[in-house]
Formats: C-alpha cells, structure tokens, sequence
C-alpha cells in the first residue's frame, strides 16, 4: 500500500513539475515578444531623432535652406553647392538604410518600415536626381543600394 501511494505522489509531482515548465516557457515567450515590441520601438524612434536632425539642419542653417531651394527650382548649384547638397541627401539616405537595416535585421516593424520606406522613397526620388544617385550610390550596401534604384525606376 505504501509503494501505491508513492507512485501516486510521484505522478501527481511530474504532472505539476510539467505545468510548471510550460508555465515558464510561456513567461519566456511573453518576455521575448515584449522585448522585441521594446526594441521596434526604441529602433522607430531612433530613426525619427535623425530625421529630425537633418530636416532641422536645413530649417537652421540659411545657406543650406537657400542651396535646398536652389535645386527646387532646378537652378544650378556650384561646386561647393552641390556637395553640401549632396551631404545633406548622403544622411538622409542614411537613414533609411538604417531603416531598411533594421527591418531586414527583425528589429523593425513591417508597418514601420513601410511608413519610412514609403516617406523617404518619396523624398529621396523627388530631392536628389538621378544622375547624382548614381554618382553616390557605391557609398552604400549593395542590396539598399539596388532597393533605391528600384525606387528611381518606380517613378
């Protein structure tokens, strides 16, 4: 009777040591979805904090601004002119190859990703021509480099 009783309390344990396992298990995977929620969103602001240093750049700095108009209206630039311009779109498309980045890498949502693919490709192709992508796209990833390109043909 005794060796009975045993092996009920030992089923009784394992059925509890197993629930106790799929308890943790399921703790581990709310923690790692919550992290990985965290850090989308850390990324997402990230990627708005540089954004919003190079558009204030150009609303701080009135050389920059006039040189931003220039190209509006398709005037031409100097030589000076033109690279400044041209560092200015360098670290706008910075910014979205880290985006893209990010979301090849996981750490970026679908939904933000599209948001920021979709503003800065409709940024990038209207600020900075075409012939001076070209010029410039070697500075960058290989793949990112033919997602901009892909872009440029889009429109």
């Amino acid at each position: 009777m005794e060796q009975s009783r045993l092996k009920k309390w030992a089923a009784v344990s394992e059925m509890v040591a197993a629930a106790a396992v799929v308890i943790s298990l399921l703790l581990v995977a709310y923690s790692i979805q919550r992290n990985t929620d965290e850090m989308e969103t850390s990324n997402s602001n990230f990627l708005y904090q540089l954004d919003e240093q190079v558009t204030g750049d150009i609303s701080r700095d009135p050389q920059l601004a006039s040189i931003y108009i220039k190209v509006a209206q398709e005037q031409v630039l100097s030589d000076v002119e033109k690279f400044q311009y041209m560092y200015l779109q360098h670290r706008y498309l910075s910014v979205w190859e880290i985006a893209w980045t990010q979301y090849k890498s996981g750490s970026l949502s679908l939904v933000d990703w599209q948001d920021w693919n979709t503003y800065l490709s409709e940024y990038m192709t209207d600020a900075l021509r075409r012939e001076w992508w070209v010029e410039i796209r070697t500075l960058y990833k290989p793949e990112f480099a033919a997602h901009v390109g892909n872009q440029y043909t889009k429109t």
